[in-house]
């Protein structure tokens, strides 16, 4: 066999990564005989309608022990499927379906553009190496490279040209651009692998185990080699459950989709029957299922955008009718918003707030906590609407960035980390989310308040400070104009801010100390907290000095904003940090 060249280099972690997928999918007998079915257009017709008619309810709720955590096969198998192949679908295929395609008909996605490279600048490196290597005379070149320009998908054969391993190698070297774009698509190459994708499919439970052992594959089950964990089965309870996926197997070889659905519905019972114990009820699995199947519920971003064009105008043109309308809108949303995070709640078996996703989201829903009592306050006084609108807007973005950001924000659920398990840490880690929203909220105030003063609003500003206004009744609009009124929001926003910064920072340095024998750091993200709250630190004494007290408290409040977007964005993504989890 020729020998191809590595995806990695001879030191990289996965430097035989390339070389053993291709000599897998070359060599292993257990595939031998598959075609491609991709090979024509009759096949690729006869793909779908094989896709279209395999019913995986059944098996996509059977649990699979992965990283940690039981979770549905639905779930899992998006999780694969996303690190392959990013946030598209292939050929519109469930990712459960192209999960099971892959691993039983690897030969099928060789040369099919399923591998996500994420870098756009990146996609036309490629594209211009396999030029200068003559690919552009191969059929089909010039359409798949639009393509794969669009969507970031290209083939496992076009990666393996030597004129792009020379390419990558040399991306590999830019610690600080590209490497992590090159060892992401070294990890989706990987996570093809036929042998990879059948040992993660640990759906069989230890037999009279406990939850600390370890679930066995399939592949293992099968072909048992001694394994104590498969000699403890009964030889009935495992010739019953091997043959029923073999059964499947053969079907799905022979693209027999009603064989596949058989064996599938047998097969699920068989895997629940052998712990009872361990296995999660298949409530849990099934809903876990549907979580994703509703895209996590990020779409409720569309509700909290129509309740904003009502609120908008409610505040300008002091219209009730278009107010009520804007408070039932954002009230649909906050409900459907708080159905999704106790969805996630019950699904996950924690609260959600240990990764990036989670943080948005419920970051987001903390907006809506903090807005509907402050809206009851105020109703009777001009700042009534302010503090749904910036709640809705605050909620729509974060939502947005979960739904349209799906690689960024992954909504996949994993464990918690273990340095998450600590009390101190979880009020730590809510009252900062918590703050974090109220910063944004009160950048959405400050704004209104700079739009007024650009068209022409007089320099006015709230005479009785932030929370106080509250107490106090708030700036009715006949004692005060719009730029008063969006000042006082402001005020009110930023001091909740300040005080849940303040606080979330002593809680987490307790945490710190609690944990590692030192309140503080100097983690970049510790840093980046601590500059958002001297911002407003400084808000308040600049307040108390200057003469123009709304134009500089707005300008503070907008600065301030953009400081807690560098904190959580690129402070997250780009730099690296005992934080970057979070």
């Amino acid at each position: 066999m020729t020998h191809r060249r590595s995806l990695s280099s001879s030191t990289g972690r996965l430097a035989l990564l390339v070389p053993l997928i291709v000599a897998h999918l070359l060599t292993a007998p257990l595939w031998a005989g598959v075609s491609d079915g991709s090979a024509t257009p009759g096949a690729a017709s006869a793909e779908l309608s094989f896709a279209d008619a395999v019913d995986l309810t059944d098996l996509g709720r059977v649990a699979v022990h992965y990283e940690g955590r039981v979770k549905s096969f639905d779930s899992f198998a998006r999780t694969i499927m996303q690190r392959v192949s990013g946030p598209h679908r292939i050929d519109d295929q469930s990712p459960a379906f192209t999960y099971l395609d892959m691993a039983i008909t690897p030969q099928a996605y060789v040369d099919r553009d399923v591998i996500f490279v994420k870098m756009k600048l990146m996609r036309g490196q490629i594209i211009r190496a396999l030029e200068s290597g003559g690919m552009v005379r191969a059929p089909d070149f010039s359409r798949r490279m639009d393509e794969f320009l669009e969507t970031g998908l290209i083939s496992e054969e076009f990666l393996l040209r030597p004129e792009v391993l020379d390419l990558l190698e040399g991306l590999r070297a830019d610690l600080l651009r590209s490497a992590r774009f090159v060892e992401m698509i070294d990890a989706a190459a990987g996570y093809k692998n036929p042998g990879v994708l059948h040992d993660h499919l640990r759906i069989v439970p230890p037999w009279e185990g406990s939850a600390e052992d370890r679930w066995l594959s399939m592949q293992e089950l099968v072909a048992a080699h001694g394994n104590p964990a498969v000699t403890a089965f009964p030889a009935d309870r495992r010739q019953a459950i091997t043959d029923t996926w073999e059964r499947m197997r053969a079907a799905w070889v022979d693209r027999d989709a009603e064989g596949v659905n058989t064996a599938s519905r047998e097969l699920a019972p068989l895997l629940r029957a052998v712990t009872p114990a361990l296995y999660p009820s298949e409530s849990r699995l099934d809903w876990e299922s549907r979580y994703f199947r509703y895209h996590s519920m990020t779409w409720v971003w569309i509700f909290y955008l129509l309740s904003i064009v009502p609120l908008l105008v409610a505040i300008v043109y002091r219209w009730k009718g278009a107010g009520r309308l804007g408070i039932a809108l954002f009230g649909l949303a906050f409900a459907l918003h708080t159905v999704a995070l106790l969805w996630r709640t019950y699904v996950a078996d924690r609260w959600p707030n240990s990764n990036m996703f989670e943080a948005v989201t419920t970051a987001a829903w903390f907006g809506g906590v903090m807005a509907l009592p402050l809206e009851y306050w105020v109703r009777k006084t001009g700042m009534r609407y302010l503090f749904l609108l910036g709640s809705a807007a605050a909620s729509m973005v974060g939502l947005m960035a979960a739904h349209f950001l799906p690689i960024a924000l992954t909504a996949n659920i994993g464990n918690k980390m273990p340095v998450l398990h600590d009390v101190w840490l979880f009020i730590h880690t809510n009252v900062i989310i918590a703050s974090y929203c109220s910063i944004f909220m009160a950048a959405i105030s400050a704004t209104l308040y700079l739009i007024h003063r650009a068209f022409g609003g007089r320099a006015e500003y709230v005479r009785v400070g932030g929370a106080g206004a509250v107490m106090a009744g708030g700036s009715g609009r006949g004692n005060g104009g719009l730029g008063q009124v969006c000042d006082g929001v402001t005020m009110v926003l930023m001091e909740l801010s300040f005080v849940m910064l303040w606080a979330g920072i002593v809680m987490g340095a307790i945490w710190a100390d609690h944990s590692w024998g030192r309140p503080w750091g100097w983690d970049p993200k510790e840093v980046f907290a601590l500059n958002t709250f001297l911002i407003f630190a400084l808000l308040v004494h600049v307040r108390i000095r200057t003469h123009d007290k709304g134009l500089w408290t707005a300008l503070l409040a907008v600065v301030g904003a953009g400081v807690m977007l560098v904190n959580w964005i690129v402070i997250n993504f780009k730099i690296s940090g005992l934080h970057s989890y979070a």
